[in-house]
């Protein structure tokens, strides 16, 4: 499945104000079932969003929001997946850390994971006492043992609850709609605030819309989106030589090859991360003027200047543009790696986490890169083209040696790689990319496999290789 985006043509005043108060007031509505959901121990109850419907309905519940019924019915169930979605999501973060716990046992590990397989099971263990287990048995030493460490993981990583922070969008059920053309245009009839009254937005292109679908507000275009959902034609899978990929900074890729694709990226990172960072520097000496005014007692200049001179307009406007530019190069890179290699499989790391960089300029342009939009891209174009990608183990790709496993910091100098060792020479991107794509099949090197742990495989692997050669020489810690 993929997400579709039709925009419609710029609306009138009328409709817009119309649209607008709609959206605001579903978000209201959307928030106060947030807050109740919120709650551990009734969350830990609603396995879906009838709970909470059905017995308002039973009493002629009216939305206080002056929502038609279907939309506050949809508003609910919108913010009862809400937070199922959020505590999929901290399960999701937390399986690789029961997998790496060596000192659990089977069991335990099995009771942690049938835990974290229902939201409404992690609620109950935060709310009061644990869901009881019935399927199979552990003791109750082990299971406290669990039960203390995931309340303990989840108290440090949940965040804050989910709220509405800003009234943007409302969804749209199939009976909420209308899609008809009229003299060559498309038109899509939405529910309002009033009983047998839709507005028309007019819309651009002309495909098909079906099923659920979401309205976004464009404040700054004085329109709106329709998202829909729609299936991806499933193509023959790709039969070519697995292939492995190191995200850069001057380009989007290098394979173990040393092809490099999207070789512009890298100059268009650059020029936008110093432009918006001039911007900002500006934007913030503008800040303490005003606020020095504001503490002086002029007023009205700190508000002159707030809004005229510290909008959000056009500062939206360019990094959008700069997001549109980096997604299509690294669109156009991906399209390159599926035509001219053709893999079965695409062997990346993990390209949604980003790890510290040695200079404030290298870290504001790897910060502006928004490493899960690559992340995005590169899973979607991927499927889409025939290919599966694995994500593996990145620890210390671009420091070990190839060709006899040594591991030194000192082995890569910028772009250059050079062995300390046996003085294999190559571009350190290749030689990160090859180290990911053997890690595809390593046995020992897992994706959750600790860093140290890695540096131990790599270490007794170098040893072996001194000792097949013959070399007496020993090696430092």
């Amino acid at each position: 499945m993929r997400t579709i985006r039709r925009i419609s043509r710029a609306l009138n005043r009328g409709k817009w104000e119309a649209l607008v108060k709609l959206v605001r007031r579903y978000a209201a509505e959307k928030d106060a079932h947030l807050l109740a959901f919120g709650q551990d121990t009734y969350f830990a109850v609603c396995e879906s969003d009838r709970l909470r419907r059905d017995d308002p309905l039973r009493e002629g519940y009216n939305s206080l929001n002056g929502l038609q019924g279907r939309m506050w019915k949809l508003a609910l169930k919108d913010a009862h997946e809400t937070v199922s979605k959020k505590w999929s999501a901290l399960a999701c973060e937390l399986r690789p850390r029961i997998a790496q716990r060596s000192d659990w046992s089977q069991l335990q590990k099995r009771y942690a994971y049938w835990l974290l397989k229902s939201p409404q099971r992690l609620a109950q263990l935060m709310a009061s006492k644990a869901p009881l287990l019935t399927h199979f048995e552990i003791s109750f030493t082990e299971r406290k043992k669990v039960q203390s460490y995931l309340r303990r993981v989840i108290r440090l990583n949940r965040g804050r609850s989910p709220r509405v922070r800003s009234a943007r969008s409302a969804a749209f059920d199939a009976n909420m709609y209308e899609v008809f053309e009229e003299e060559g245009a498309q038109y899509i009839k939405v529910m309002s605030l009033h009983p047998r009254e839709r507005v028309v937005i007019p819309l651009t292109g002309n495909t098909s819309i079906s099923g659920n679908i979401r309205l976004v507000l464009d404040w700054e275009g004085q329109r709106v989106e329709i998202h829909y959902t729609s299936e991806v034609k499933a193509i023959p899978s790709l039969t070519g030589e697995p292939c492995g990929l190191d995200a850069g900074v001057s380009e989007v890729f290098t394979d173990e090859g040393g092809n490099r694709y999207g070789e512009g990226f890298g100059e268009v990172l650059s020029e936008a991360s110093e432009r918006l960072t001039v911007v900002g520097r500006k934007r913030n000496r503008l800040h303490q003027i005003a606020k020095k005014a504001e503490e002086q007692g002029d007023k009205a200049k700190a508000k002159r200047i707030r809004k005229f001179n510290l909008g959000w307009k056009k500062l939206r406007a360019t990094r959008r543009k700069v997001r549109c530019e980096l997604e299509r190069q690294i669109n156009a890179a991906m399209n390159e790696v599926l035509r001219q290699r053709q893999p079965s499989v695409i062997a990346t790391e993990r390209l949604d986490i980003r790890g510290k960089a040695k200079s404030k300029r290298l870290s504001r342009t790897v910060s502006l890169w928004t490493r899960h939009i690559l992340k995005e891209r590169v899973d979607f174009k991927a499927s889409a083209g025939g290919s599966r990608r694995e994500q593996v183990n990145p620890a210390y790709s671009s420091q070990t040696c190839p060709a006899c496993w040594y591991v030194h910091k000192d082995n890569r100098r910028g772009d250059a790689f050079q062995c300390l060792n046996c003085g294999h020479a190559d571009f350190s991107d290749r030689v990160a990319a090859t180290n990911l794509k053997a890690r595809l099949s390593d046995p020992e090197i897992r994706l959750w496999t600790p860093k140290e742990g890695v540096g131990a495989i790599l270490h007794m692997r170098f040893k072996a290789c001194l000792e097949s050669w013959g070399d007496p020489a020993t090696v430092s810690g």
